[in-house]
This record gives C-alpha cells, structure tokens and sequence, in this order.
C-alpha cells in the first residue's frame, strides 16, 4: 500500500470509523470524496450499470426509515448482489430545520440507519461507506431555510 493510501485511510479511518473500506486496486474513475472524509469510490463499471443514484427519504426530524424506504432498500441491495457491486456508498443528508450540529448529527443517523438496513439484508459491513453531509446547501446558511423532501433523504451510490 502506498503512503498516499495509507495517508488516506487514516483520513477516511478517522471521519468515518463504523462503516469504511480501502480500495484495494486503483478506481477506473475518479473518487469522491466528501468534506467529512467518506472515500466512495466512482466506478460505475462497463456499461455504467451503477451510473443512477438512488434514494429514500425521511420525515421531518426523523432518522426512522418509512416502508417505502425498507423497499427501496432491499432494491437496491438486489441490484448490488445481482451487479456484484463492490461497495455502497450512503450520503445522508438533512434540511435546514433546527440548528447545524442537531442536523449534522441527524443526517448521519439518517445515514447510520440505512446502513444496518443492508446489514440486515447480509450486505457486509465492510463494503459500506457512510458520508454524512448534515444540512443541505448549509454552505448558504441562512438563505434557504425549506424542508423539501429532496433535503430529507440519504442517496445511495453503488460501485465496483
């Protein structure tokens, strides 16, 4: 492993230390890397078929995932065993409602949630990364002050 990687990993080790896995080969494409230092790796593989994002949605002030989000869920998690994905990659995110940090902290509960909800499904821990990203738009402060159920949501990336 070189030191860029290992100097990476501990990075990602760090931010994200319940849910993380360190590419073992170098991604076809470009990473993405968030903020709070989720690594996801971009590979969509031949033919892109990991090219859509997917996602399930959340009430207001809620981490509690409604049936529509279980059935997204086992979904997504068929098409990840039936692809062979290597890795699902979960981004929470929170509206604006509320206080930063309460929402930083909701958005990784959001995020917390749907991963043990793979779990449940046999998707390996191992094979999970988890990339709270707190507020939507938070970089606006307090310019957008809406609750749509686009801010509510966690998106769900697979990849090779």
């Amino acid at each position: 492993m070189t030191l860029a990687r290992l100097t990476l990993a501990a990075a990602g080790l760090a931010a994200a230390a319940t849910f993380m896995m360190l590419p073992s080969a170098p991604p076809a494409q470009a990473d993405e890397v968030s903020t709070y230092g989720g690594h996801c790796r971009k590979n969509d593989g031949a033919g892109r078929e990991f090219a859509q994002d997917y996602y399930v949605y959340f009430d207001t002030n809620s981490s509690r995932i409604k049936p529509e989000g279980h059935e997204r869920i086992e979904y997504v998690h068929g098409i990840a065993t039936g692809h062979e994905a290597g890795q699902i990659c979960i981004y929470g995110k929170s509206s604006k409602q509320g206080n930063v940090q309460a929402n930083q902290a909701l958005s990784r509960k959001r995020a917390l949630n749907v991963a043990h909800a793979f779990e449940a499904l046999g998707w390996p821990r191992s094979r999970i990364v988890i990339v709270p990203e707190g507020e939507a738009w938070g970089w606006l402060e307090d310019t957008l002050t809406s609750d749509s159920e686009d801010d509510r949501r966690v998106r769900l990336h697979l990849s090779h």
